[in-house]
């Protein structure tokens, strides 16, 4: 009996002894698992860190400091209770075809405390002011002809004190009366991608357009619509200008600044989607490529992570009131103070701050100039001729030509030879045209009597019904190139 007693004590005492070794490989494997899967959330997460920050080094052109004119003296810190004004510029960089001038030109005004961005489309033929320069020029060569002098002071041995973003952000500060201070520049290929990588954008075409120039490749042909774009026929929807069909269809400036705000919110809607969410990494590649800005990688972070839920119900355009007059682009004065006055607000300027800037301001409705921007052309006059001999100042020898010459037309003739106001705004009677007068592919349209008015559409224009509720938008069948 005691030797049973024992053996059956020695039987229970094992099995009693198994329960926690079973118990402490199941934690074991738990923590095993844990830290694995640990181990790859942070492995994911530092590799997106390391792609962004990577990217973002690229894109940025902060770290050149004061050598490039655009980035010097610029406050790299973000401040999430601070308002940042930007100007987002479009340009066509292609080789072959590019030029230096801005077809896309938005001021915007992000407000990490409210989430809200308020943004205002400035017509490529506006006739400014440019600051140290005499005479008025249309706002889509202000960045050439700042890149111009950047070239010219480089073939020259001097430190550039100006170039194409640093010029468009001064002359921008005086038309708007805020500070602009930084810009992001996309080439129309980086655009073309990012659309792509989105999986095209949804957006209601008003009309039909057509324009074929087999000079540049550009290929537009949509039809009117609610539809799907890709980004070859996205980039043809907002530059469309000309059409195959004669002047009664080409598009204004405030054609195309309207459809780049639409196809802006359709982007921004697109990429805060899960979908858009998931393409993170490649649409960081695109814009390692093909996007340009003075932002620091700390603000771009900053901006990120504060904007990251916006959608475009919290984008508010403001509409710039522009019309047509003698080849130029107009901001009335009327409509110009309520744009001057509603980005101040949203920039949160003090009084005094505001009544600085107000100073400098270009009145382009009446083509007056204030005395303090009288005093900065002088004296920029001043400073340039003497940092350099006056022989080599008068024809740059290292710009190319077409940037060199629009350097040089520092005062445009009041009637440019081949220039049509935009048919939206012609009044009927006027806007009709013969075959003589129909431009080829590629070309200035001929000149046309001037007039100004009220906004007439192409005859083609239709009003378009809102699908039914839970209606997909159809995939166009039309090629954009």
């Amino acid at each position: 009996m005691p030797e049973l007693r024992v053996k059956s004590d020695e039987r229970y005492t094992r099995k009693q002894l198994k329960k926690p070794v079973r118990r402490r490989n199941k934690r074991r494997l738990l923590l095993l698992f844990g830290i694995c899967f640990l181990l790859l959330i942070g492995g994911v997460a530092g590799a997106l860190a390391w792609k962004v920050d990577d990217a973002i080094n690229v894109i940025s052109t902060q770290t050149n400091g004061a050598s490039n004119p655009s980035s010097a003296a610029l406050d790299p810190t973000y401040h999430a209770d601070k308002p940042l004004s930007i100007v987002i510029l479009g340009r066509d960089t292609r080789p072959e075809t590019g030029t230096m001038l801005t077809d896309v030109m938005i001021v915007s005004v992000l407000n990490p405390k409210t989430k809200q961005v308020t943004m205002v489309s400035i017509p490529r033929d506006t006739r400014v002011k440019i600051p140290g320069y005499s005479g008025y020029e249309k706002i889509n060569a202000v960045f050439a002809t700042g890149e111009a002098e950047r070239r010219r002071a480089e073939a020259n041995g001097r430190v550039a004190e100006e170039d194409g973003p640093s010029l468009t952000k001064k002359t921008l500060q005086e038309l708007l009366g805020i500070p602009i201070e930084h810009y992001v520049e996309v080439d129309f290929e980086g655009f073309k991608a990012i659309v792509d990588e989105l999986g095209g954008v949804e957006v209601n075409v008003d009309r039909k357009l057509v324009y074929d120039d087999p000079t540049d490749g550009t290929h537009i042909h949509l039809e009117p619509g609610l539809q799907l774009l890709n980004g070859e026929q996205a980039l043809g929807y907002v530059r469309h200008r000309h059409d195959n069909r004669g002047t009664k269809y080409y598009s204004s400036d405030f054609d195309r600044n309207r459809r780049q705000q639409e196809v802006i919110r359709a982007m921004v809607d697109k990429v805060t989607s899960f979908n858009g969410m998931t393409k993170i990494f490649s649409l960081i590649d695109v814009g390692a490529e093909h996007v340009k800005t003075d932002l620091s990688p700390e603000q771009i972070k900053g901006l990120a992570a504060d904007f990251i839920k916006i959608n475009s119900s919290a984008i508010t355009t403001l509409d710039n009131g522009a019309y047509w007059k003698s080849g130029y682009t107009y901001l009335p004065k009327e409509k110009l103070a309520e744009i001057r006055n509603t980005l101040q607000a949203q920039m949160e300027l003090s009084p005094e701050m505001i009544a600085q800037l107000n100073e400098k301001v270009v009145d382009e409705s009446l083509g007056v100039e204030t005395a303090s921007s009288e005093r900065t052309v002088k004296k920029k006059k001043t400073t340039s001729e003497a940092a350099a001999p006056p022989a080599q100042s008068a024809k740059p020898p290292a710009a190319p030509p077409a940037p060199a010459k629009q350097d040089q037309q520092q005062t445009p003739p009041e009637q440019p030879a081949q220039e049509t106001p935009p048919p939206d705004i012609v009044p009927p009677e006027q806007s009709g045209t013969d075959n003589s007068q129909l431009p080829a592919p590629g070309t200035e349209p001929a000149p046309a009597p001037e007039a100004d008015g009220e906004a007439t559409p192409p005859p083609d224009i239709v009003e378009q019904v809102p699908p039914a509720a839970g209606e997909q938008p159809p995939v166009t069948g039309a090629s954009g190139g």
